[in-house]
């Protein structure tokens, strides 16, 4: 990551995707929706060299550069925030399947029409992705 200014500029996810573990995240409007975002936002923030958030958004409208972008990625870590899975099931409709998968939900987190959270609960669902992903993959199993 370099400084430009006053922001942190993350490396282009196009031209390092290969070495990178690329998430996509529901970003809904509840609270396990924006728990999503807060998680890859973490992620990408404290591995910098190692984890990449990545439009999901464009990736459903079927951006040619961004579906590149999630098939060369080293693994590719679906965050779902309810049942609906909506992370998962765009890139399984475009071809593309997570490595791992987590649904907030499921964590025993509910689902709040609010756009607060818990910062704990983000915490805690990172330090479980890094672990069993980033470890993993780190360490070549």
């Amino acid at each position: 990551m370099s400084k430009n200014n006053k922001y942190t500029l993350l490396p282009h996810c196009s031209k390092y995707a290969p070495n990178l573990v690329i998430v996509a995240t529901c970003d809904g409007a509840s609270s396990v929706g924006q728990v999503g975002n807060e998680v890859a936002r973490m992620l990408t923030k404290k591995y910098p060299d190692k984890v990449r958030m990545c439009c999901l958004a464009a990736v459903a409208v079927g951006s040619e550069l961004h579906l590149r972008i999630f098939r060369d990625a080293k693994a590719v870590v679906a965050i779902n925030g309810c049942p609906l899975r909506c992370a998962s099931n765009i890139l399984r409709k475009n071809g593309i399947e997570p490595y791992y998968e987590v649904t907030i939900t499921e964590m025993g987190v509910p689902k709040v029409s609010t756009l607060d959270f818990d910062p704990e609960v983000s915490q805690k669902i990172a330090d479980k992705i890094a672990k069993e992903v980033i470890s993993r993959i780190e360490s070549g199993a």
